[in-house]
């Protein structure tokens, strides 16, 4: 079986006990421009993080984070950045912190794909890539629900069971605007010894009220979240970039609301990069949500980046789990960013062709990162079956797609491998 792009890796010839059609490119005829070909294996990376020995004493616990008094955002101190403590427990026990920063407007998927992310990395086994480098007992989740109250730890189990559950995700309401940061440990060194971390700030904000930058209590938090990240992720929904052609009357004005909505995220945080003289390079990602809506004209990369993954992913995350696994499946995104730039480029709409231009921030063009949170049209149908939850028979949890690739791109920024 010759290499072919599977899910978003290069397929295995060793690999016998699985059907040669595993994800194989299935080339729309209506989209002659989707030619991914094939892709030889990259060589075994030298990663900078790398997991500890199997005979390595784990490290001594830290002590604990010392409490400190939260103080409160008002109108004159929401400029200075100030109303979360930067070491607030149970912070600051890393001494060598990456942030990604994941943002968007309303209805673009952001709160799905930051709740798969949890989901994907709470244990090692189904933690894909990331397994390879991360501390997967370590993985920590706080939350705090008000601008004055402290961060408390969330119980994961609890935060995954509404996602493993189907549960659709409400609008986010301005009076209950919870901000997330998902702390991720991994080890560095040569023997696996330094514990470095990354951690994902996630400000789950009204799409009505956040992105107002007039407002000067969400200036305070936009600068508190997002400040010292340097990985942001941007959201925006991948058909409403390249919609089909049969789209009703109301998708349009949807997909033309998501569009005007995300040139205002993207100006919010330039301005506030500019407020604050910000000069640091930050790698941007576009993560390209509701890759699986059938409502995007790009079928071809749907039925390979997506369907691809969905056919077998247990087999998917395990051949991901080793160095030349992470080194394909970071060589075929790229491969599929480079397509989906041209796409842009070719794009009628100025809007649209100039997206990736609107998000270099001095560390290079963007990704372009399809993903799929959860499965919208498994979802409608089982809402429709069985309109009350609490009557839905037991079903296997939703298969997140390609949700840690931004965390992996975040991870080898820090590190500086495969970039």
């Amino acid at each position: 079986m010759t290499d072919t792009i599977q899910g978003g890796l290069a397929a295995d010839p060793t690999d016998d006990d699985e059907p040669d059609d595993w994800g194989a490119i299935r080339t729309d005829p209506a989209d002659p421009r989707f030619e991914l070909g094939d892709l030889v294996d990259a060589p075994e990376p030298e990663f900078a993080a790398t997991p500890p020995p199997a005979t390595a004493a784990p490290p001594p616990a830290p002590p604990p984070a010392p409490v400190r008094a939260r103080t409160a955002v008002t109108a004159e101190s929401a400029d200075a950045g100030l109303g979360f403590d930067a070491d607030a427990e149970p912070f600051g026990r890393y001494r060598s912190v990456q942030r990604l920063g994941i943002i968007g407007g309303k209805g673009v998927g952001k709160s799905y794909l930051f709740q798969a992310m949890v989901y994907r990395v709470q244990h090692a086994r189904t933690a894909g890539a990331l397994a390879y480098f991360l501390d997967t007992q370590g993985v920590e989740l706080v939350r705090t629900l008000s601008r004055e109250e402290h961060a408390l730890t969330v119980n994961l189990q609890r935060f995954n069971g509404d996602y493993e559950r189907w549960t659709r995700l409400g609008t986010t309401l301005a009076a209950s605007q919870p901000w997330y940061r998902l702390t991720l440990p991994y080890r560095t060194g040569l023997l696996g010894r330094t514990r470095a971390a990354m951690e994902v700030e996630f400000f789950d904000g009204s799409g009505e009220q956040f992105f107002e930058a007039r407002d000067p209590l969400n200036r305070g938090l936009w600068v508190q979240a997002y400040r010292e990240a340097r990985v942001m992720a941007f959201c925006l929904p991948l058909w409403a970039v390249f919609p089909a052609a049969d789209l009703s009357a109301a998708d349009w004005r949807e997909r033309d609301a998501l569009l005007e909505s995300f040139h205002e995220v993207v100006q919010n945080y330039k301005d506030m990069r500019r407020r604050l003289r910000l000069r640091q390079p930050v790698r941007s990602i576009l993560a390209l949500t509701m890759a699986d809506d059938r409502r995007c004209a790009l079928a071809g990369l749907r039925d390979t980046w997506i369907g691809g993954y969905l056919q077998a992913p247990a087999a998917f995350l395990a051949r991901t789990r080793t160095g030349g696994g992470i080194a394909r499946y970071l060589a075929n995104a790229r491969r599929v960013s480079r397509f989906l730039g041209e796409e842009f480029a070719a794009a009628p709409s100025p809007g649209v062709a100039g997206i990736p231009d609107l998000l270099g921030f001095g560390a290079g063009r963007p990704w372009l990162i399809p993903v799929s949170a959860i499965h919208g049209e498994a979802l409608d149908h089982l809402e429709l079956q069985y309109p009350n939850p609490d009557e839905r028979p037991p079903r296997l949890p939703p298969v997140p797609v390609h949700v840690e690739l931004p965390l992996l791109v975040a991870l080898c920024e820090r590190a500086n491998a495969l970039m």
